[in-house]
């Protein structure tokens, strides 16, 4: 089976699309969370989970989780100034049927592949934590993990969150996997491809591709001209989408 595992896409539409365009051939799709909030188009993202044909496994991230409670407060209807931000954009173009889509999508989901067990979750704890022992592995694998089939092969635990490709090799048959973020990266990596992941018959592969970074920026500088947003909410789009060195680079 061949396997395209992607996550943190964050409303960037032009980032998914060069994935998809890229990656044609694949038999299942792993999304491990946070489909919206820093990126422009919430509505195209959303909507390709909404309509995806064929075998995937997608969670939720704790920004589609922020998003939920923002538009369902209505936060985003009082926000204006230097106090909006890109969570309130993207409650402005989002249906009551696309936030009630983010909500129904699980926290985690178990699956089997080629002998391989896969557990799927955005994130671990509160924070950026990663699991650090054989110990805490099995037990977090034998509280979340509901799949069959046979995986006598190993188990493998895939997260997003940290935005950085990785595999974490514990004891035995154990792995942790991200496939880094296929939207933006941390602010100590200069690197501005959307990153993926490809397992082919349970072979482990990290990939990445460019795309077109120009739209997001307009859009952060048309927010930045109107002086109607957050200064470091723009810094922030000027780093990942734009020439900053930091993503607190000074404004004009």
């Amino acid at each position: 089976m061949r396997i395209l595992v992607f996550s943190d896409i964050h409303s960037n539409r032009q980032a998914l699309e060069a994935v998809m365009q890229k990656e044609t051939a694949f038999d299942a799709l792993v999304f491990a969370g946070d489909v919206v909030d820093y990126g422009t188009d919430p509505v195209f993202t959303v909507d390709f989970f909404r309509s995806f044909k064929g075998c995937h496994h997608v969670v939720r991230g704790n920004h589609d989780d922020h998003l939920i409670n923002v538009y369902r407060t209505g936060e985003w209807m009082r926000a204006k100034g230097k106090d909006f931000k890109w969570i309130h954009h993207n409650c402005r173009l989002l249906s009551n049927e696309q936030v009630d889509f983010l909500d129904s999508l699980p926290l985690h989901v178990s699956f089997s592949a080629d002998g391989y067990g896969y557990l799927v979750q955005h994130q671990y704890d509160e924070k950026y934590g990663i699991i650090e022992s054989p110990y805490a592995f099995d037990n977090y694998w034998n509280e979340h993990w509901h799949g069959d089939g046979d995986i006598s092969l190993g188990r493998r635990m895939i997260f997003g969150h940290s935005h950085r490709q990785c595999v974490h090799v514990l004891q035995g048959d154990r792995l942790w996997l991200n496939p880094g973020s296929a939207s933006y990266r941390r602010p100590d990596d200069p690197d501005k491809n959307a990153q993926y992941m490809i397992i082919d018959n349970g072979n482990i592969e990290f990939r990445s591709c460019p795309y077109d970074r120009s739209i997001q920026r307009a859009e952060a500088e048309k927010y930045r001209v109107s002086g109607e947003m957050m200064d470091t909410e723009i810094q922030d789009f000027m780093f990942f989408f734009g020439d900053a060195k930091t993503s607190r680079d000074p404004l004009f």
